[in-house]
C-alpha cells in the first residue's frame, strides 16, 4: 500500500512540475510579446511627439513670417514683399522642410495605424453591437389603452 501511495505522490509532483513548466513557457512568452508591443507603442510614441514638436516649429516661422511681411508693408513707404527676399526665403525654405519632416512622421503613423499598431485603433473595424430592435409605434385600443393611461 505505501508503495502505491508513493507511486501517486510522485505522479503528482511530475505532473505540478510539468504544469508549472508550462505554465512559466507561457508567461515568458506572453511577456515577450507584451515587451515588443510596448516598445511599438513606445517608438510610435515618439514619433508623435516628434510631429507635435516640428507643428510647434513651424507654427513659430509662420509667426515670424507674418510678423516680417506686417514690418515691411506697415512701413511708410511700403516696398514689395516677394518669396525672393533675403529675409523671407529662408523662412519660406524652414517652412518647407518642416513640412516634409511632418509629412514622414504622419507616414509612419498611417502605416503604423493601418497594421493596427497604434492603441484604440484598429486595421480591422470591428462591427457596432447590435441595436435592439425599436419599438413599433402600436395605437393602444380599448382596455390596453386605459391601462397605458393608468400607469
Amino acid at each position: 500500500m505505501k508503495e502505491e501511495t508513493k507511486a501517486k505522490a510522485a505522479k503528482f509532483w511530475e505532473d505540478v512540475k510539468s504544469g508549472l513548466k508550462t505554465g512559466f513557457d507561457a508567461t515568458k512568452k506572453g511577456l515577450s510579446k507584451a515587451g515588443s508591443a510596448i516598445q511599438n507603442y513606445s517608438d510610435l510614441g515618439v514619433v508623435q511627439i516628434e510631429k507635435k514638436q516640428f507643428e510647434l516649429k513651424r507654427k513659430k516661422a509662420y509667426e515670424a513670417l507674418g510678423q516680417l511681411a506686417y514690418e515691411k508693408l506697415s512701413e511708410k513707404k511700403a516696398v514689395s514683399f516677394a518669396s525672393g527676399d533675403q529675409e523671407v526665403k529662408p523662412l519660406l525654405e524652414q517652412i518647407a522642410s518642416i513640412n516634409k519632416e511632418i509629412a514622414k512622421r504622419e507616414k509612419i503613423l498611417k502605416a503604423a495605424e493601418k497594421e493596427g499598431k497604434i492603441p484604440g485603433k484598429s486595421a480591422d473595424k470591428k462591427t457596432a453591437a447590435k441595436k435592439a430592435p425599436a419599438k413599433k409605434n402600436v395605437k393602444k385600443t380599448g382596455a390596453k389603452k386605459a391601462q397605458g393611461d393608468a400607469e
